[in-house]
């Protein structure tokens, strides 16, 4: 049975307290749950005694750290979620027992700080060059330390944080986004590159926004380039349950008509497909979308494009993990890995987008993985 630590820390980064164990017979932890996510802000719950007295500790963005140690999967202590204390729950149970709980967000809340605030049409607002060089000037000119006002309408500065050198990885991407919110678009430009993002604790009070070109993980499925062990999460293994697979192609968008610059007829229009509109003689779903301030056919491609891989139809898939010799969580999977998923006639690879962990007040660890097509 894996076990875990709560560390919470103050805002100099010193830790100020340690929660340990969980159940109703320890006092002080009594459960615990939270979920991971690649590219967007995750969550926290913490659930301790409410007689503990260092309840009072928690503090407006005090830091919460979750450490796991895995003893039969031989993983010494990890720190497997990281995040600011953002809410407080005091709740009485059906004995009468007092209990508290604080709920956290990943540092990944950190790109929500701030919109991109710089002005239409100024370098800091409208971009060009490689996925992950636009992705991290837009993270440093509004929330990390190039976001100081003046020259930015406000300053955006967040204590701390830093971005790692630059790769030039991804695709060439080009647009303007002044205005637009800072997480959204580096959604966009990930989507686009292809590529994953995160917010690292790098030390005491100190936080590096990270990019990985393609996957934040490696590529773990079945007879994979690499040659990496493979996983592959089967009901018949053992080590997965409550198999749900979506496929969904009610939303789906297969051509786009972009339209440029000019006026009526005159109107330079750009068509892009996907080439599932001809999958049946029904298939085809088009939308047009406004560009008229792109210039170049290569940036109006570009949107076409951007619009049909955001709408296009994804295999998605959520399992309950079960621990087994050969597939524990932390050691031979996380967060980012791509794995294979088979379940009756099917077998499509993955890439796991998020984490779900609860520890019941029994000690219990239930374990969910959230994945979707790469």
């Amino acid at each position: 049975m894996a076990e875990y630590q709560v560390w919470l820390k103050d805002h100099d980064g010193s830790r100020v307290a340690v929660f340990a164990g969980t159940g109703r017979e320890t006092g002080g932890l009594q459960s615990l749950r939270f979920e991971k996510w690649l590219r967007t802000p995750g969550q926290c719950v913490v659930e301790i005694d409410g007689t503990d007295e260092r309840i009072d500790y928690f503090l407006l963005d005090y830091q919460v750290e979750i450490w796991r140690r895995d003893m039969a999967g031989n993983l010494d202590w990890y720190r497997v979620f990281e995040g600011f204390h953002r809410g407080d729950e005091w709740r009485q149970d059906e004995s009468g027992r007092d209990l508290y709980a604080s709920t956290s967000q990943h540092y990944n809340i950190l790109l929500l700080a701030e919109p991109i605030r710089w002005p239409a049409g100024s370098d800091q607002a409208t971009k060009s060059g490689a996925c992950e060089t636009v992705a991290k000037e837009y993270v440093d000119e509004n929330v990390g330390p190039g976001a100081t006002s003046p020259p930015r309408d406000d300053a955006g500065v967040m204590p701390g944080l830093t971005v790692e050198a630059d790769g030039g990885t991804g695709a060439t991407w080009s647009g303007g986004r002044a205005g637009k919110n800072l997480l959204d678009v580096l959604v966009e430009l990930a989507d686009y590159a292809p590529a994953d993002f995160m917010v690292v604790g790098t030390g005491a009070a100190t936080f590096e926004f990270q990019w990985r070109a393609t996957r934040w993980g490696d590529d773990k499925t079945w007879d994979n380039a690499a040659g990496t062990p493979a996983v592959v999460f089967d009901p018949k293994l053992g080590n997965c349950r409550n198999v749900l697979y979506t496929y969904d192609r009610t939303a789906e968008t297969n051509v786009v008509y972009v339209l440029g610059q000019g006026r009526q007829d005159t109107r330079r229009t750009v068509t892009r497909t996907s080439g599932a509109e001809t999958d049946s003689p029904w298939a085809r779903r088009a939308v047009t979308r406004d560009a008229r301030n792109t210039y170049s056919t290569d940036a109006l491609n570009d949107k076409g494009d951007e619009v049909l891989d955001k709408t296009k139809a994804r295999v998605k898939t959520q399992v309950d993990v079960a621990q087994t010799t050969a597939t524990r969580f932390g050691r031979d999977w996380d967060i980012g890995d791509l794995v294979t998923l088979r379940y009756r006639n099917i077998s499509v690879s993955q890439k796991i987008v998020g984490v779900r962990v609860e520890i019941d007040n029994g000690g219990n660890e239930i374990i969910q993985a959230m994945m979707q097509d790469p």
